[in-house]
């Protein structure tokens, strides 16, 4: 297979090696590089489309054909066009002129659009907007349509958690978000419609472009970020980055301190010989301290080849979770027990270690981008829980949970220039160790000792070139995935798979006008997390436990989409096609009908649609924007009662507002509106209601900034229901979400690290 793989690499390589190139790069009046530009080949004779490109962020771009005779036209929005004889070869820097008859100089500026679509989804540009003042790039994400905060990270509305790129490297730690300044963002994509370059199970994606800075010598900036709701959070920084030539030397320092406080409200319903009644109250508090700590070095050795590695770290000062639970419990309306409980958990964490390699480089006319990852992180946590029974014995249960994981991944990816377009091809390889170690003394819950041991071969192709009515853009994913997996020790075949799956995707985008138009395709993959196939059983209370289940099925999906954007308008729909669906469900503990027991399970088909509208004018000093989307799932989720479905969809309203008060001084206002509805077995049944206010003024030439906010100021609170047949459960969660927040940050001799490591086995790393 890898022979194969290699000889067809390399006859592609060959044939490419024929093909010719125009390249150069553009540039505006002030010699700054054009992003964006649209730069196309015509005929001489009659100005008939012969090849086209859109150039990168340094301005550069690069067309594939064997035409001698032709002119380059080269146009973006705001300045006048421009005819090049088109030669082979670099034809050097072309500079564009601002076309003052049409629009003056600020309002040229206004007109820059902010949203442009892609074959993958939509690019929206930070850098020069109202975004830029946002605060951190956390929330210039959180003001993209269609992206949703959800607790302290954010989802894609009905896409998921998405998978995050910061310059081409995935992003491992969440926080690291609130770490990055707004205006240091350049320009942000949400891509809705992943290739074959991502991972099969990766349904949403956002690449996250900072800003480029010139200079040499030391450069960084110290951050601070105050946070007070019912407890306090603090956050303090230092990103330093050190340049001499080519070489940059970079190290990032924080100090972490969050407390969380959650309270939950929570009515189960059992329908067994008898009908049980819980009404509880589960009351947690956390404190979480950590230090993080990320150095790496960069070489830039000419234009052609740059190498670099990264390390990162992180130790957690015993983070620590108390809380306490209290149950009244009726059977068949009668009072059956009084429960009051206490419980405490620690984590201890080692030091996680994660080093990436990286080497990217250009021979000849073929672009190699190659990867190599390492992580290992272990967590041992302890749980003590104290139930107090007014009618039954009491009780005290205590269990300790370590888990190891362990991941080598290489990934190497070439790009060439053929058959008047772009093609991309590459490999990984992954190997993955993880053991889940759980322990009860008391044998309320079996012990349980596993381990999986994953190997991962992946190859995919892709391939991209402009029409002459827009774009089209290929791919084939090709994954094999060998897992063996051990209970104490011994082989459990039947929990031991193999897979072979190929993953085609396709994309064609078209102009009509001023209407922009793309239709997609793509076929993915839902591995289950590794922490669904443990057969351990965590103890949770008397009445509930949960477990994973060892024999899940990953769910394939099948995903087909349109898009449309007109001006400041642009309307999404998608529907995706799923079998073996994976959904929660629950059980009865053999021999204690009264004990519910949550788990995963596959059922046969599950189909989804979603509908999202947003429009985004912009008048002057105000922009705002409004989105309204829609998802409806039919699923039929197996019960003793027969077959459970959702009935209502669910809807969101979005509503984005800025202003520019003054060159040094911007607001922001946002509501976000979850409407009820049904998702699979769950039913959401009170609105959400979730405003954020902020005011941003920077000092001193934008070095200093200094933001004021209120977070989630109607404090709205999750409500659910989740049914599973014979047994319901009602869930009101109060979250501490209610803040204000001051920010301040300062920079100094601003230069950004030309790190370019993108990672491997990112895949894996998520699954973790």
């Amino acid at each position: 297979m890898k022979r194969l793989i290699l000889f067809s690499m390399m006859c592609l390589m060959v044939i490419a090696s024929t093909a010719q190139n125009i390249s150069g790069r553009v540039i505006d009046e002030q010699a700054k590089p054009m992003p964006f530009a649209n730069v196309v080949l015509v005929s001489r004779s009659d100005s008939a489309y012969i090849a086209g490109a859109v150039t990168k962020d340094d301005g550069s771009f690069s067309i594939a054909t064997d035409n001698q005779d032709g002119l380059l036209k080269v146009s973006s929005v705001g300045y006048i066009i421009r005819y090049i004889d088109a030669r082979q070869g670099n034809i050097g820097d072309i500079q564009m002129q601002p076309d003052t008859q049409m629009l003056g100089e600020v309002v040229v500026k206004g007109q820059m659009p902010t949203h442009k679509m892609t074959t993958e989804g939509v690019l929206t540009t930070v850098e020069n907007t109202l975004l830029s003042k946002a605060g951190t790039a956390n929330d210039v994400l959180q003001q993209l349509p269609g992206v949703q905060k959800k607790g302290d990270g954010i989802e894609v509305f009905g896409k998921g958690t998405p998978l995050i790129y910061i310059n081409g490297r995935q992003l491992r730690d969440k926080s690291e978000l609130d770490k990055i300044s707004s205006e240091s963002v350049k320009s942000v994509e949400l891509i809705t419609t992943p290739g074959a370059k991502y991972d099969a199970q990766v349904e949403s994606v956002i690449l996250i472009k900072t800003r480029r800075q010139q200079g040499e010598g030391w450069s960084g900036d110290v951050q601070s970020h105050y946070r007070q709701g019912y407890n306090p959070d603090l956050d303090l920084g230092l990103n330093l980055n050190y340049r001499h030539n080519g070489l940059d030397v970079f190290g990032s320092v924080w100090y972490n301190d969050d407390q969380n406080r959650q309270r939950n409200l929570i009515n189960l319903d059992v329908v067994a010989d008898t009908l049980w009644h819980m009404a509880e109250q589960f009351n947690s508090d956390t404190h979480h301290r950590s230090f993080y700590v990320s150095a790496g070095v960069n070489y830039v050795f000419n234009d052609q080849h740059s190498m670099g590695f990264r390390y990162d770290t992180k130790a957690w000062l015993k983070p620590k979770m108390t809380g306490s639970f209290i149950a009244d419990v009726t059977a068949d309306g009668v009072f059956y027990d009084h429960l009051d409980s206490k419980l405490e958990q620690e984590t201890t964490s080692n030091m996680p270690h994660t080093l990436n390699v990286y080497y990217n480089g250009r021979v000849g006319k073929t672009t190699i981008d190659f990867n190599t990852d390492y992580i290992f992180h272990k967590d041992r946590t302890s749980q003590f829980t104290n139930e107090v029974s007014q009618e039954r014995t009491s009780r005290t249960v205590t269990s300790t949970n370590v888990v190891r994981n362990q991941l080598w991944a290489s990934k190497l990816v070439l790009s060439w220039p053929l058959w008047k377009g772009n093609l991309q091809a590459g490999t990984e390889y992954d190997i993955t160790n993880r053991n889940d170690d759980y322990v009860n003394p008391e044998q309320v819950v079996p012990t349980s000792q596993t381990e999986q041991r994953e190997r991962n071969y992946i190859f995919f192709a892709e391939y991209s070139r402009s029409l002459p009515f827009g774009q089209m853009r290929l791919g084939l994913r090709n994954e094999n995935v060998s897992t063996d997996y051990y209970l104490r020790g011994v082989h459990q075949p039947e929990q031991s798979r193999s897979y072979h799956h190929f993953f085609p995707t396709a994309a064609l985008m078209a102009k009509a006008g001023k209407v922009q138009l793309m239709a997609n395709y793509a076929m993915k993959i839902q591995q289950p997390y590794y922490w669904m196939l443990s057969s351990n059983v965590a103890y949770v209370n008397r009445f509930t436990w949960e477990s994973g289940n060892p024999m899940l099925q990953p769910a394939i999906r099948n995903e087909v989409g349109l898009m449309a954007m007109y001006k400041w308008m642009r309307l999404a729909v998608d529907y995706k096609h799923t079998t073996d669906e994976i959904v929660n469900v629950a059980e009865t503990v053999a021999g204690n009908e009264a004990t519910t027991i949550i788990t995963r399970a596959n059922v046969h088909r599950s189909d989804g649609l979603r509908a999202m509208l947003t429009l985004s004018p912009r008048f002057g000093l105000y922009q705002p924007s409004l989105t309204v989307g829609v998802i409806k799932d039919w699923i039929k989720i197996p019960s003793p009662v027969g077959n459970l479905s959702p009935k209502n969809p669910i809807g969101l309203i979005q509503s984005n507002n800025d202003f520019q008060l003054s060159p040094t001084l911007t607001a922001s206002a946002s509501l976000q509106v979850t409407t009820t509805g049904d998702q699979q077995n769950m039913t959401v049944t009170k609105p959400g209601y979730v405003a954020d206010v902020s005011v941003t003024k920077t000092f001193f030439d934008n070095r200093l900034s200094v933001r004021i906010g209120g977070r989630n100021l109607f404090n709205s609170q999750q409500h659910i229901n989740i049914c599973y047949g014979l047994r319901s459960l009602y869930q009101e969660t109060h979250k501490d979400s209610r803040k204000f927040e001051l920010s301040v940050r300062y920079n100094f001799n601003a230069t950004n690290s030309k790190y370019k490591g993108t990672g491997a086995g990112n895949d894996e790393k998520n699954r973790f």
